[in-house]
This record gives C-alpha cells, sequence and structure tokens, in this order.
C-alpha cells in the first residue's frame, strides 16, 4: 500500500467508527466515552482529508480539528474524575 491508499483507509476507518457509532446504541453507559470517540475519528477523518488535498480550507479544519481534541480529552477527564468519586 502506498501512503495515499494508507490514508484513504485511515479515513474509510475513521468514517465506518462515526457510522457505527450513529446505527449502534454502544456506549450507551457513558455518553462521554461515546461522544469523544465519535470527536475522535471525526478528527482523524479531517486530518486524512488535508493529506489527500481534498480540504480547501486547511486552517479552519485544524482549528476545528484541535477544538474536537479538546472536547474529547475534556470528556474523558470528567469520566475519569466520575469513575474517581465514585469509587
Amino acid at each position: 500500500m502506498n501512503e495515499k491508499e494508507q490514508l484513504q483507509r485511515i479515513q474509510e476507518l475513521a468514517r465506518e467508527i462515526i457510522e457505527t457509532l450513529l446505527q449502534e446504541s454502544l456506549f450507551n453507559r457513558s455518553s462521554y466515552l461515546r461522544d469523544s470517540v465519535e470527536h475522535l475519528a471525526n478528527t482523524v477523518d479531517a486530518l486524512t482529508k488535508i493529506q489527500l488535498d481534498q480540504d480547501a480550507n486547511v486552517q479552519d479544519t485544524l482549528r476545528y480539528t484541535i477544538t474536537k481534541m479538546r472536547i474529547a480529552r475534556n470528556a474523558m477527564q470528567h469520566e475519569k474524575e466520575t469513575k474517581k468519586n465514585l469509587a
């Protein structure tokens, strides 16, 4: 597989994760973790678009990516704190 094919495969996997999350009731127990996975998958998809030159607004996409990563991190920290407080 060359680089472009690998990036396309990464993009396919990210989209598959997103579709699965939308179709299935995965992570019902923890919406924070579900949202984190969704944000991370969207981020991977956005970054592969940049690498594959499919994105006309790279700066906007990078800002979007940083925002999604922060949301995912915050959600995971919230879950960690919740778990810690229950113990």
